[in-house]
C-alpha cells in the first residue's frame, strides 16, 4: 500500500483517538467527506488496519484511584504480556536492531500500582528489560453508572464479528437505530467526553511500501535545545523522546522512502557531536481486550 500525508494525518487520529475529525480534514486539505471514508476503507482493504479493538475506560467505570502506564520493554518471543499485565490495553511492536537499544514492545494498560506492576512485568518469562512511564493519573469519587443494557450493548459491540470504520462512524455521528443512538451515549470520541467505551484500529505497518516510522537511538552530551536546533534543521518532521536505559535518547522522524533515511542519518553523524546506536521502524499496534469479556460478563 502506498500513502500520502493526508493519509498519514487520518492516520495518526485514527492512532490516537480511535475516530476521524472529519471537518477539520475537509478544511485543512480541502477534499471531501467521500474521499476521507475511501481512503480509510482502502486502509482496511488492504489490511494495514486489520480490525478494530474495544477498550474500556476503567477509572470511569469503576472510580477509584487509577494510572494509565506504559511499560517500554526489551522482550523476546517467549514474552507474554498477557500473562502479566490484568488490564492490558495496546501492544506495540518495533524492530529494534541491534537488540537493547530501542525498546521492542511497549504496553500500554491501567494499573492502580504502577509499582507493583513493573515488579510483575519483570518477573514475566522472555522479559530482558523493562522500563514503566505513568501517562496519566485518575482519581474519580463518583463512577459512571452503567445498566445492565448499556452493558449488554458494549458486549454486542464487543463481540460484532466484523466492525468497520463505516460502522464505527454511524454509531459515533450518525446513529440511526434505537441501540446505535445509545452506543453513541457510550463510546468516547471528541465530541462525546463522557463515553467510557473506545474503539481503536489494530495497525500493521509492514503493509505500507513508501513510509516508515523511525527511531534513531542515540549518544549525545548535547543539552536538549541545543540537540532540538540541530535536528529542526534536519528538514524533517522528528520528535525528541525520553531516553531508554537512561542512555539511549530515541528520536522520532517521519520517512518518505530509503533516501529519506540515508539523508536523516548522514545529517545527524555530520554534527559531531551525536553518536547514533541504532535503530527501531513501527511494526504492528494490536488492542488487546480478551479481558475484557469476563468483566462485562460480571456486569450483566
Amino acid at each position: 500500500m502506498i500513502i500520502d500525508p493526508i493519509d498519514l494525518k487520518l492516520i495518526r487520529q485514527l492512532e490516537l483517538q480511535g475516530s476521524i475529525s472529519v471537518d477539520e480534514i475537509v478544511s485543512k486539505f480541502h477534499i471531501t467527506r467521500e474521499e476521507i471514508f475511501l481512503r480509510i476503507k482502502n486502509f482496511e482493504d488492504s489490511c494495514f488496519i486489520t480490525g478494530y479493538g474495544l477498550k474500556l475506560f476503567l477509572p470511569k467505570i469503576t472510580g477509584g484511584r487509577w494510572f494509565w502506564g506504559c511499560a517500554a520493554t526489551e522482550a523476546t518471543a517467549r514474552f507474554k504480556p498477557e500473562k502479566c499485565v490484568p488490564y492490558l490495553e495496546e501492544i506495540v511492536e518495533n524492530l529494534s536492531f541491534p537488540i537493547g537499544v530501542c525498546p521492542n514492545v511497549s504496553l500500554i494498560f491501567y494499573t492502580k500500582n504502577l509499582r507493583e506492576a513493573y515488579r510483575v512485568i519483570n518477573k514475566t518469562p522472555g522479559l530482558r528489560y523493562a522500563e514503566i512511564y505513568k501517562i496519566n493519573e485518575y482519581n474519580v469519587s463518583i463512577p459512571t453508572v452503567l445498566t445492565a443494557y448499556d452493558w449488554q450493548l458494549i458486549a454486542q459491540l464487543y463481540t460484532m464479528p466484523k466492525l468497520h470504520y463505516s460502522k464505527i462512524n454511524t454509531i459515533l455521528y450518525e446513529p440511526k437505530s434505537d441501540a446505535e443512538i445509545n452506543l453513541s451515549r457510550l463510546v468516547w470520541s471528541k465530541k462525546n467526553r463522557k463515553g467510557v467505551v473506545l474503539l481503536f484500529p489494530h495497525f500493521n505497518w509492514t503493509v505500507i511500501k513508501n513510509y516508515l516510522h523511525l527511531h534513531l537511538a542515540i549518544v549525545t552530551k548535547m543539552r536538549s535545545k541545543e540537540l532540538r536546533r540541530c535536528v529542526n534543521k534536519l528538514g524533517f518532521t522528528a520528535n525528541i523522546t525520553s531516553r531508554f536505559k537512561k542512555k539511549y535518547l530515541q528520536i522520532e522522524f517521519d520517512v518518505w522512502g530509503f533516501s529519506d533515511m540515508q539523508t536523516i542519518i548522514d545529517s545527524l553523524e555530520k554534527i559531531g557531536k551525536v553518536t547514533i546506536e541504532g535503530c527501531s521502524f513501527a511494526y504492528k499496534n494490536r488492542i488487546y481486550n480478551e479481558w475484557i469479556e469476563d468483566f462485562i460478563e460480571k456486569k450483566i
